[in-house]
């Protein structure tokens, strides 16, 4: 389940098949709630100063509840603490609208392909992945292709 504010309808509906789909490409049953927010310039930017030291906007934040998560996991390994019986809160992923409509230009193409994007990298980083180390990132991006291309938002050019 994710909570989404900030967000259009249909914008709603774009991320909410994004998650779907990065849960069914990792086979990992959906017990989970993640918090995203689609936020302004300045939002981002401050929360971004605050939780990373970087003093400017960036794309997308993600802020996962756990380290690196065996997928798939099940239920039980949870504590009660974290398990309410019902779902599990993942993490949170913010999303700078202004920088995804930006990117998209800058990449030539749409906006709903870049949202997608950002919200599909917010999701496997909450998840665990990340890019920082190159064997790593090949990891994330392969994983990021196959969830983007899964929902009909391929990648037209090189990015």
């Amino acid at each position: 389940m994710i909570r989404i504010s900030g967000a259009t309808f249909r914008e709603k509906n774009l991320i909410k098949k994004v998650e779907k789909a990065t849960f069914k490409h990792l086979g990992q049953p959906d017990f989970f709630v993640i918090d995203m927010t689609i936020a302004d310039e300045e939002t981002i930017k401050s929360l971004n100063a605050s939780a990373r030291g970087v003093d400017k906007v960036t794309d997308v934040l993600s802020f996962p509840c756990f380290e690196r998560l065996e997928l798939p996991v099940s239920k039980e390994k949870f504590s009660f603490d974290d398990y309410d019986g019902n779902k599990v809160l993942l993490g949170s992923v913010m999303i700078c609208k202004k920088r995804a409509e930006e990117q998209a230009q800058e990449y030539g193409h749409s906006f709903e392909r870049e949202l997608g994007f950002l919200a599909c990298h917010g999701f496997l980083h909450i998840l665990g992945f990340d890019h920082i180390e190159p064997e790593d990132e090949k990891i994330m991006f392969l994983h990021q292709k196959a969830i983007m291309d899964s929902v009909g938002l391929k990648r037209l050019s090189q990015e």
